[in-house]
């Protein structure tokens, strides 16, 4: 690794636990949620994501942002419930800290589901920062959350995102950092136009792919 402070972003679903967190459900039902009263959300071939709906929905109708933010929460709040931890999660975050990387989550979760999932597994002692929902001003793939971590690390020379979702890969790519793809969905990726710097099958692989 080179000179200067490295910080290594993990998003925290599928990437370091996994829950039964349903992304398209959610989806759906946020949409049939909005065309129910009576907002246009256009048909297109691609999914819209929760971050695009929210967008929309500040755009066209401020009033009903509460009530649609209640929908990810209900899902988010049930599947952490039933969370575990992704094997070698520990092991990886304490590799990456002895290879002398800064380490930081970054979730669309909001700050109570991210903090219990957290907790529950003992990841906090390995981690330098988390960012939820609740510390940005847009979601992922809009790139604001590492806004944040850069505000924590001004002087950070090399920052890697880390992630198993699209979301994850286009926010790195609009930030201008390099993304490693956990056991990603090849053909969501190639449908959205991911770029992946190096794609690990395990948490065990990361750090190698991080000193590459």
């Amino acid at each position: 690794m080179g000179s200067g402070l490295a910080v290594c972003v993990f998003d925290l679903d599928h990437t370091l636990v996994d829950s039964p967190l349903d992304l398209r459900a959610v989806g759906r039902e946020m949409e049939a949620f909005l065309r129910e009263r009576g907002i246009n959300v256009p048909a297109r071939a691609l999914r819209w994501s929760g971050a695009e709906l929210f967008d929309l929905v500040r755009r066209e109708a401020i009033h009903l942002e509460a009530e649609l933010l209640a929908i990810p929460v209900a899902h988010e709040r049930r599947a952490m419930a039933e969370a575990t931890l992704i094997p070698f999660a520990r092991e990886a975050l304490a590799a990456v800290k002895q290879l002398g990387f800064a380490t930081a989550i970054w979730t669309n979760n909001d700050r109570v589901v991210a903090d219990f999932v957290l907790s529950r597994f003992d990841l906090l002692p390995h981690l330098d920062l988390v960012v939820t929902r609740d510390d940005t001003r847009r979601l992922k793939p809009d790139p604001d959350g590492l806004r944040v971590v850069r505000e924590r690390w001004p002087d950070a020379s090399r920052i890697v995102v880390v992630g198993d979702s699209w979301v994850d890969g286009l926010a790195a790519q609009a930030a201008g950092v390099p993304f490693i793809a956990y056991r990603p969905d090849l053909a969501q990726m190639a449908e959205r136009g991911v770029a992946m710097a190096a794609r690990i099958g395990s948490l065990l692989d990361l750090p190698a792919a991080l000193a590459d």
